[in-house]
């Protein structure tokens, strides 16, 4: 009788354990499934696929690629912030023009498009806009959002991971050269930016530049991390675990632009 009881709890322990592992699956799948990827179409004919993670917010957070393209640990990212309240679209500019994952492909994306993508993303949901992007992407949305005219008011503001904002990588030793556009943004911008990246030393020299274009700018030190790294291969251990902790500070940022708290 007590080998049989003994059976008998064994079996109910494991299936409650399969039955709780079940629920967890499940949680997880719907926290992280998107919605049907959808086209927008610009008035050139280009088609821009997007894939939206939705949530019951009034704000949306565009994510735009960096030379990188659109990678698997920010659709990732995506769906946690959406489980949190935050609706991001991740919009594959690579896939629209067709170019392969180099930084000279960002050259040859239209920033009039990337406007006409922000405009058309806030008349389709009717909701505040953030932009958010990594490394050379920043150049990209900065100049975009700069090229929206009749819909300034529907931009809330830019959320950059780590910006590339220079003509050319800068020697060590050397001033840094900026594009324009860095003088030229009045969007409110908040950078998050790794303490071990090279760009690390010409942070406040950008800031100070933002500034001049009239942005109001946040600079978050993130300690003991390079650039990329939430998806880099040889990530170090510190990188690794922040890299879940990603989505909070996007959070954190998106707060210190003024989005409604999710």
């Amino acid at each position: 009788m007590k080998t049989i009881n003994r059976l008998s709890f064994g079996y109910i322990h494991r299936y409650s354990l399969l039955c709780l592992l079940a629920l967890i699956s499940a949680d997880i799948f719907a926290a992280t499934l998107p919605a049907a990827p959808q086209n927008i179409a610009l008035t050139n004919g280009t088609e821009i696929p997007v894939t939206i993670f939705p949530a019951a917010s009034n704000t949306i957070l565009l994510w735009l690629p960096s030379e990188n393209g659109l990678v698997p640990a920010e659709f990732n990212t995506a769906a946690a912030l959406a489980k949190s309240g935050i609706e991001v679209w991740l919009a594959d500019l690579h896939g629209a023009y067709f170019l392969p994952l180099v930084p000279s492909s960002m050259q040859q994306i239209p920033s009039s498009d990337v406007a006409q993508l922000i405009g058309a993303v806030a008349r389709r949901s009717g909701k505040t806009v953030y932009l958010i992007t990594e490394g050379n992407g920043a150049a990209l949305a900065l100049t975009g959002a700069a090229a929206v005219h009749d819909n300034t008011h529907a931009l809330g503001g830019a959320i950059l991971l780590s910006p590339n904002l220079y003509v050319a990588t800068p020697e060590p030793g050397e001033d840094a050269q900026y594009l324009p556009i860095a003088t030229a943004t009045r969007l409110p911008v908040a950078i998050l930016q790794p303490e071990l990246s090279p760009w690390r030393w010409h942070i406040d020299e950008l800031q100070s530049l933002l500034k001049q274009g009239g942005a109001t700018v946040t600079v978050n030190l993130l300690p003991g991390i390079r650039d990329r790294f939430y998806f880099r291969d040889d990530a170090l251990p510190a990188e690794l675990a922040l890299t879940p902790t990603l989505p909070q500070l996007i959070i954190n940022a998106y707060k210190q632009l003024g989005g409604n708290r999710p």
